[in-house]
């Protein structure tokens, strides 16, 4: 029956080339046959033709989306999907494949978007709801080591959870603790933070968050408040992001405004470059804080990422505002790579490690500090 299916896609190809005419007859007939033998590249092919000659309609388009999600192109077949879903806005088998895209672009924002118009079965299937209390938790610690001879080796450690309150709202709240010796000195720094994120559109959304800080030097107690926003943009591989916060503490008022954007390239390694440029306004000095990321996927389950960010980060917030890093000594190099590892559907571990130059408080001396970061995130 296949070498008939086969046969037949191949008699019909040679005679749209004999007449050298593409006709919606044709082309519908030919990607029929070839989605129904996997023959996904004389599929795409035959679409693009089609397209590129003013022939196009929902079957077409779903049937090159399932093409390119078969071959793990996970972009292009979002593309494919959303023209497909500009035919019949309401199709939920469009609409199911949009999510899967999302979830295997690692775009869980854009995923559910396109939640709310599948039906409570499809839902169910899925096992998608509107309102979930408890989404994902995560956790991490972070043990640091230096070779300086009056700073001790801090830690780090971050609870987080993850609300769901609707198919385009999520709540991200988050506590954390920070400990070290300065001089015998000892310093903590218990953090909270929230992030509201809105998908305002398939492809753009908004994220507001606060982080409450209050820090202990000593006898001296010092607070801060710090508000940001950001507002992202999607279009097919490339992103683009603005934000900008407002830090309020105790030894000053930090303005940030940054610009970030990114693209993923075509293939199975999904390798992405992202680039970010923020800048510090300060009364006295502002400064200039560059970071390049790398990542790609290292197999079916793992990704790797580098990254390297040049600058004085005193006072700087990245993560969307989520580490705010305000220590004692500033950092003014910085690089790093972490490992994600997919071990089940629900349960993501990580590993992170920074090689930092940092600076003395108000001297020219350095010393190199290296951190060691482990962390688990687990979905519901």
């Amino acid at each position: 029956m296949r070498n008939l299916l086969i046969l037949a896609v191949f008699l019909i190809s040679v005679r749209a080339k004999a007449e050298d005419a593409i006709t919606y007859l044709s082309v519908d007939s030919i990607t029929y046959q070839c989605y129904l033998v996997g023959n996904w590249d004389h599929l795409l092919e035959t679409g693009n033709k089609a397209i590129a000659r003013n022939i196009d309609f929902k079957r077409l388009r779903q049937r090159m989306g399932y093409a390119y999600f078969v071959k793990q192109d996970y972009y292009a077949a979002r593309k494919q999907y959303e023209k497909a879903l500009s035919f019949d806005e309401y199709d939920s088998g469009t609409r199911e494949y949009l999510y899967y895209c999302g979830l295997n672009t690692g775009d869980e924002s854009y995923a559910r978007f396109y939640t709310d118009k599948l039906s409570n079965d499809m839902k169910k299937k899925l096992g998608i709801k509107a309102f979930k209390p408890i989404s994902s938790i995560d956790l991490e610690y972070n043990y640091k080591y230096n070779n300086s001879s009056s700073r001790s080796n801090p830690s780090y450690f971050r609870a987080g959870v993850l609300t769901q309150l609707g198919y385009k709202f999520s709540l991200y709240q988050s506590v954390s603790d920070y400990k070290q010796t300065a001089n015998s000195t000892l310093i903590k720094q218990p953090d909270y933070y929230a992030i509201l994120n809105l998908a305002l559109t398939s492809h753009t959304s908004l994220a507001l968050a606060y982080h409450y800080i209050n820090t202990t030097y000593g006898e001296n107690k010092y607070y801060g408040n710090l508000v940001f926003a950001s507002l992202s943009t999607n279009i097919s591989r490339f992103t683009l992001g603005l934000n900008g916060s407002y830090f309020k503490f105790d030894m000053g008022a930090f303005k940030q405004v940054g610009l970030r954007a990114g693209v993923t390239f075509p293939g199975k390694s999904n390798f992405y470059l992202s680039t970010s440029l923020n800048e510090m306004l300060e009364k006295s000095n502002n400064r200039i804080i560059f970071s390049q990321t790398v990542g790609a996927r290292i197999s079916k389950k793992v990704w790797g990422e580098g990254n390297v960010t040049l600058g004085n980060i005193q006072n700087y917030n990245d993560h969307n505002a989520l580490y705010v890093y305000n220590t004692l000594d500033p950092t003014i190099f910085r690089t790093g790579i972490s490992l994600f590892w997919n071990l089940s559907k629900n349960i993501t571990l990580y590993g992170n490690y920074l090689y930092d130059t940092k600076q003395v408080e108000q001297t020219t001396n350095h010393y190199i500090q290296q951190s060691f970061l482990g962390g688990i995130t687990w979905k519901f």
